[in-house]
This record gives C-alpha cells, sequence and structure tokens, in this order.
C-alpha cells in the first residue's frame, strides 16, 4: 500500500512540473513572437538643413601654375642646384649655365660701347651725320640686350614659390634653345600646389547650368573619405569643334598640399540648392511601398 501511494505522488509532481513549464514556454513565446506581417524598423529624426542638386564631371588635377623652366638660349647645364620634390622660394637659384655665351656677349658689348661713346662726341660735334650716329648707336643698343640675355639665361631662378615636380637634365648636357632635349623641351618643370585646377568636360545640355562662383564638392581616390570644396572659375564660351563639349574650369584651394597635380578627383558642381528645408535620410523613403516615412 506504501509503495503503491509513493507511485502516486511522483505522478502527480510530475504532471505539476510539465504544468509549470509549459505555462512558462507560452509567456515566453508571447513576449518574443511579432504579428505576421511586421516590418523592423529603425528610427531617424527629421531635421532643418540644406538640400543641394548637383551634376557630376571628373577629371585630373593640376597646379594652379605649371611651368617649365628653360634658357632663351642654347648652352651647356653647369650645375643643377635643386631635386625634384624640392620646395623653392621665388628668386631662388635653380640652375647655373655655361657662362662662355655671356663672355663673348659682354666683350663685344665692351667693345661697342667705346665705339659707341667716341662716335658720340664726333656727332656733337657734327663731325658725322645722324644717320651714320644712328647706325652706331643701334648696334650699341643690341649688344646690349644680347649681353643682357645671355647675363640673364646663365642663371635659372624660380618665378614663383612652388615645388621641383620634374629635373629633366642632368649636368653637363647641352640644352638646345629650339629644340629642348630629346626627352622634355626644358631643364625642368615648377608647380604650384597651393591651389589646383581641375578642367572638366561639360556637355551642352549642362553648361547652360553652370556659371562662373558656384560650389563645388570633390573626392579623390587618396583621401576617400574627406570632401573638398572649391569653386567654378570659368565656363568656355565656345566648344571645342571635336568634341562639341565645353571646358569649365574649377579652383581648388589647398593650402596643405596634400592634392597633388595629376590626381584623379570627381567633382559634383551645385547647380541648385533649398536651404532651411526639412531633411530626412534617404534610407527613410520606402519606394516598394509608396509610403514616405519623416
Amino acid at each position: 500500500m506504501r509503495t503503491k501511494n509513493t507511485v502516486i505522488r511522483v505522478i502527480i509532481t510530475a504532471l505539476v512540473v510539465a504544468v509549470l513549464l509549459a505555462g512558462c514556454t507560452k509567456k515566453e513565446t508571447a513576449k518574443t513572437s511579432q504579428p505576421a506581417g511586421a516590418l523592423r524598423v529603425n528610427v531617424s529624426e527629421a531635421r532643418i538643413g540644406t538640400v543641394k542638386k548637383t551634376i557630376t564631371y571628373s577629371g585630373v588635377l593640376r597646379g594652379i601654375r605649371e611651368v617649365p623652366i628653360a634658357p632663351g638660349m642654347s648652352s651647356w647645364i653647369n650645375k643643377i642646384l635643386v631635386k625634384e620634390g624640392q620646395k623653392v622660394k621665388k628668386g631662388q637659384l635653380l640652375a647655373k649655365l655655361s657662362p662662355e655665351q655671356m663672355e663673348q656677349a659682354k666683350a663685344q658689348l665692351d667693345a661697342l660701347e667705346k665705339n659707341y661713346q667716341r662716335m658720340k662726341r664726333l656727332y656733337e660735334k657734327g663731325a658725322i651725320t645722324q644717320s651714320q650716329f644712328d647706325q652706331i648707336e643701334a648696334s650699341y643698343l643690341a649688344a646690349k640686350a644680347g649681353y643682357q640675355l645671355a647675363s640673364k639665361n646663365t642663371r635659372l631662378r624660380a618665378p614663383f614659390d612652388g615645388i621641383v615636380a620634374e629635373v629633366n637634365t642632368q649636368e653637363g648636357q647641352f640644352f638646345n634653345a629650339m629644340m629642348g632635349f630629346s626627352s622634355a623641351p626644358s631643364v625642368l618643370t615648377l608647380v604650384d600646389i597651393s591651389k589646383v585646377k581641375l578642367e572638366v568636360e561639360v556637355s551642352d545640355r549642362d553648361v547652360a547650368l553652370i556659371s562662373p562662383g558656384q560650389e563645388v564638392m570633390l573626392k579623390v581616390d587618396a583621401f576617400p573619405e574627406t570632401t573638398f570644396t572649391g569653386k567654378v572659375e570659368n565656363v568656355d564660351e565656345i566648344a571645342d569643334p571635336r568634341t562639341g563639349t565645353y571646358t569649365v574650369k574649377i579652383i581648388i584651394d589647398n593650402p596643405k598640399e596634400i592634392l597633388k597635380s595629376g590626381m584623379y578627383a570627381s567633382a559634383k558642381i551645385v547647380i541648385d540648392k533649398a536651404e532651411s528645408v526639412v531633411v530626412i535620410p534617404t534610407d527613410a523613403l520606402v519606394n516598394d511601398t509608396l509610403v514616405y516615412i519623416a
């Protein structure tokens, strides 16, 4: 009898535990389950901001000034005083050329100057005609100009603050003023990247929408997380006859000189904008149900 009662107690206890577990499971399911067809949403606050309408073009950045440095006369390269990538100041000496032509020009000038002074005294005394004196004076002035040119081209100096982008020669090489070097037309190239420019070719459909002063937002591959700003400086009035496009020049300030000549850039030109309007994230637009949530 005692054994029978023990068995009954065990069975009753097991049933009670089963009922309790079933109740807990139903409550948990009720808490976590969602109605059929419900959507998960992320909430974003609408805000007041500016909306910009843009058109996008791309091109290659160039320094605001990129100048080939070369003498105006043929000469041997005696000394190169700078290296590629070196920063230089306006007036800094970049290269020295052979002084031979300058010395020859100076000797010719000295001889003609003596003759000029002698003939000038004779002219003042009436010993020679005006025509004769004019010929002597013209020869003297030509020799003087020749010496000044030779003197200037014996030493090449930087015309502005900048960076030496290329050195196209080596010491001891001969520079032909008419042809340059076989590999380049200049001794070196100087670039100013305190500002950079971007020239893009714009279709006739878009050119009417662009005017000087418009804001431009730029991205470059080298700095994918940074947006640079610039302005439209000029819009060509005449289309390129070969392509039918118009050149638009964009200027970008580059005080830290992190933008380099030759970088590829994508430019968004702002052609219209609305300020102080309600702005919502693009992700909040649910197009497939035609419901717009702010």
